[in-house]
């Protein structure tokens, strides 16, 4: 029960306090064994502080995100058209179903970036800056709107590109006229998907700028919000196509593509709405969590009081103490480490959130407002912190304290005879072991139920560790999944009018490149069986014997070379998005305002970015009067065979180089690598975030581990000093509890391996849903299970470390002195 000293110093402080006596000994427990009450305080800490954390942060994300996003009054759906009059706009606010709508002009353009590197470009044009009221931003620096030749940065944009307000820009634009345009604000538009995001900044010019750049003064996107509070998909969509039939398509403005704003998001919610709910959601399961391994820890630790303390229980029933009050003497024992790991616990949340809401700031564009503490997040930590420690450990107290007077003083704890498991007889048979590792063995599984509490506690993180692990191979396989849609090295776009021949001889006249492939692009609307017609799906045409894409067949067959074709292929995307589409039916598609009949042959595997159909080249071209003409053209290095990194970057250089020169196209050409280069960016943020929580399981439980040795330990002061009469030195008795905490994470590490085969493909499947809204393709990580060796083996090592120091401190007299 600790020094003398110690005991004598508690046993002082609580006489000068005036203390009745079960006070003083809760005292004079808490006071005696310090280690311990750090131990269980942080443990509690750690996982009620991880709940205010995450529920914390949840509360300033939604509070300071959705207000910021709502306070710029966002559009429910977005109409593109060829360009029309400002006029437009007016005429659809005339409709009785639409609140407001905007009309605004969106042009594709790049930017140099202050190292000189072009990066992609939307310039938008509002038109009427005095009425600007849908899809608003806001002025952070400068003024709105911008004066002819000047150009407003969104902030993140500007940050990323490296500029400031009275710089000079550099923006091309698509035929490669270029401009040089000043930086005369910098906005806020949490409306657009980030640039660190998307790959694409943000700039506002207006209509006169566009002008002076040769762009005709018309808009081609109309923005539109509709009546009601809570506006659905369906609705939505059927608006717009009210709109697109009363008003724009009447006054000779056909209708490109209809579109809700966002990720998979509902009309009016945030573009990121479904995948922070989905995140959010996982932290939180993640959190509470941590808290109950903490329990486990707790469970432990009154276990070892109780079991130390039989003969003192046993005294005091002797001298008259009923077991109700005993029973809420050690409940108030609880409660005081309950109070200070909720005290402990609110700073750690506060600083937790903060760290998390500003690190999703950052990443999502918007600003924290303030850290605020709010009552419905302080009384879930304060029941989580009370509740749980105190629901735990009723069930040791009760049957700890069930013991008679008799048995408590003659039968007590650590003295007592002990039925000798089947376990213990089987070690003490081998006669091979090394007598300091066969009592680690043996002590390791002499209490059996703190034993399991230990490893159920460093199996969860295991398993949780193993499953982050395993939901990054499942995220990058997925993303397996869709490069098999982007198999060549390098690609660029082409205007319209450009032979598709033509394209194809000169890339095949470019030293290191091997093949060749054109590709025709639409874009059309699938018209359903009651006339109404879905979002704008993109519609490819390639040869059937393609090499630049590899179609991983779900359902059907792949395109046929047969002429005249109306076959076509759809990604799950779209059968997931349309009820009916399946193998043999006929779909009805609209292209170019004429709607024609195909058959699907055959379903491919989702693609991520959207809905999208494959025909073959000659009956697209010919179906949209292009004939011949091709609008992308895919290069491989060596047919056949995907390029290296290097040889993807050498090639798009040259294929870039190459059509400019030849007056093929004035665009940038992609690379492979390039093309998933954002995704790659979100989903380490993914594995960083799970491995976090992963890491606050992982210090619970060597928290636990190390707890669990220490009350090893004080059980087995008696057999400590027998060792020490005998003549045992400091580094055998560290040996001894360090092979003893060695084993028991060893036995946790094969424990979690079997845990995370169940744990991995639930997380993975629930991330994937969350982050892309599809089906997982699950992979099981084996580096991130032999990673989990590496660390489980270091808690091992450095969970021993304190009470390794102890054991090896004890002295014979101290032992002597212990009951």
């Amino acid at each position: 029960m600790g020094k003398p000293g110690g005991r004598n110093l508690g046993w002082e402080v609580a006489r000068m306090m005036n203390l009745d006596a079960r006070w003083i000994k809760i005292w004079r427990d808490l006071w005696s064994n310090k280690t311990r009450f750090l131990l269980v305080t942080l443990s509690i800490a750690v996982g009620v502080g991880t709940i205010g954390m995450i529920y914390n942060a949840s509360h300033i994300i939604q509070r300071d995100l959705y207000a910021q996003f709502k306070r710029g009054n966002p559009a429910h759906v977005f109409l593109y058209a060829a360009p029309f009059p400002k006029e437009i706009a007016k005429a659809a606010q005339g409709l009785r179903e639409v609140k407001q709508a905007q009309a605004r002009r969106v042009v594709r353009a790049e930017i140099r970036s202050i190292k000189g590197e072009d990066e992609n470009l939307t310039l938008h044009v509002v038109a009427d800056p005095s009425a600007f009221e849908v899809n608003r931003f806001f002025m952070e620096q400068g003024e709105f709107p911008p004066r002819v030749r000047e150009i407003i940065l969104e902030r993140q944009s500007a940050d990323l590109l490296g500029y400031q307000v009275g710089d000079s820009v550099l923006v091309k634009l698509a035929d490669d006229r270029q401009y040089i345009l000043t930086v005369s604000g910098i906005a806020h538009d949490v409306n657009e998907i980030p640039f660190a995001i998307l790959g694409e900044a943000s700039g506002y010019v207006n209509m006169d700028t566009l002008r002076w750049m040769g762009e005709i003064p018309l808009y081609n996107r109309l923005e539109v919000i509709v009546e009601g509070e809570k506006v659905g998909k369906d609705v939505a969509l059927e608006v717009a196509e009210k709109i697109k039939k009363r008003v724009l398509e009447p006054a000779g403005y056909p209708v490109f593509s209809i579109r809700i704003p966002g990720v998979g998001s509902d009309p009016g919610d945030h573009w990121a709405h479904n995948q922070i709910r989905g995140f959010i959601l996982i932290l939180q399961i993640m959190s509470v969590m941590a808290t109950l391994l903490s329990g486990g820890l707790i469970i432990n630790t009154i276990s070892a009081i109780l079991i130390q303390q039989t003969k003192q229980i046993g005294i005091l029933r002797a001298i008259g103490a009923s077991r109700k009050q005993i029973v809420s003497m050690y409940l108030l024992n609880v409660l005081i480490f309950s109070i200070v790991g909720f005290l402990l616990a609110i700073p750690f949340g506060l600083i937790g959130s903060w760290w998390l809401a500003n690190f999703a700031a950052r990443f999502l564009n918007f600003d924290v407002s303030r850290v605020t503490l709010t009552w419905d997040v302080l009384l879930i930590q304060f029941g989580v912190a009370i509740g749980m420690p105190l629901g735990v450990a009723i069930f040791p107290i009760l049957n700890g304290t069930r013991i008679s007077v008799y048995d408590a003083i003659y039968q007590f704890g650590l003295s007592s005879r002990k039925r000798v498991s089947r376990l213990e007889k089987w070690l003490s048979r081998i006669r091979s072991i090394n007598p300091p590792l066969l009592l680690s063995l043996r002590n390791t599984f002499r209490q059996k139920t703190r034993l399991a509490f230990t490893l159920g506690t460093l199996t969860l993180a295991g398993a949780m560790f193993i499953a982050s692990f395993s939901t990054y191979s499942s995220l990058t396989a997925q993303i397996r999944d869709v490069e098999r849609y982007v198999a060549f090295d390098a690609r660029i776009s082409l205007p319209r009018g450009i032979s598709k021949v033509a394209a194809e001889r000169e890339a095949l006249r470019i030293e290191g490149i091997g093949y060749a492939e054109a590709w025709a692009l639409s874009e059309g609307v699938l018209v359903r069986a009651d006339h109404s017609e879905s979002q704008g799906i993109e519609i490819v045409g390639l040869p059937p014997n393609s090499k630049t894409i590899q179609p991983k067949l779900i359902a059907g067959h792949w395109l046929t070379p047969l002429p005249n074709s109306r076959q076509v292929v759809v990604n799950a995307d779209l059968a997931t998005e349309e009820a009916g589409i399946d193998v043999g039916k006929e779909i009805q598609i609209k292209i170019g305002g004429k709607t024609h009949t195909f058959t699907v042959v055959g379903i491919v595997s989702k693609h991520i970015f959207g809905p999208r159909v494959y025909m073959d080249y000659i009956s697209l071209t010919r179906l949209t009067g292009r004939h011949n003409e091709a609008d992308e053209i895919r290069v491989l290095a060596e047919e056949g065979k995907l390029g290296s990194l290097a040889t993807q970057d050498l090639v798009a250089e040259k294929l870039q180089e190459r059509f400019r020169n030849a007056g093929l196209s004035k665009q940038n050409s992609v690379t492979r690598a390039s093309f998933f280069s954002e995704f790659t960016e979100v989903f380490n943020i993914i594995l960083f975030v799970l491995l976090l929580m992963a890491g606050l399981l992982a210090l619970v439980g060597s928290l636990g581990l190390s707890g669990t040795l220490g009350i090893n330990i004080m059980e087995r002061m008696r057999e400590i000093g027998v060792l020490r009469a005998v003549g045992a030195a400091n580094h055998a008795l560290v040996k001894i509890v360090l092979a003893e905490s060695l084993v028991v994470s060893f036995v946790s590490w094969v424990m979690g391996a079997i845990t995370s085969a169940i744990s991995s493909p639930i997380l993975a499947a629930v991330v994937i849903y969350a982050v892309l809204e599809t089906q997982m393709n699950f992979r099981y990580s084996l580096i991130g299970l032999a990673l989990w060796f590496g660390v489980i083996l270091l808690i091992g090592v450095f969970s021993s470390l304190l009470p390794a120091r102890r054991a090896a401190q004890l002295q014979v007299r101290e032992v002597l002195d212990y009951e």
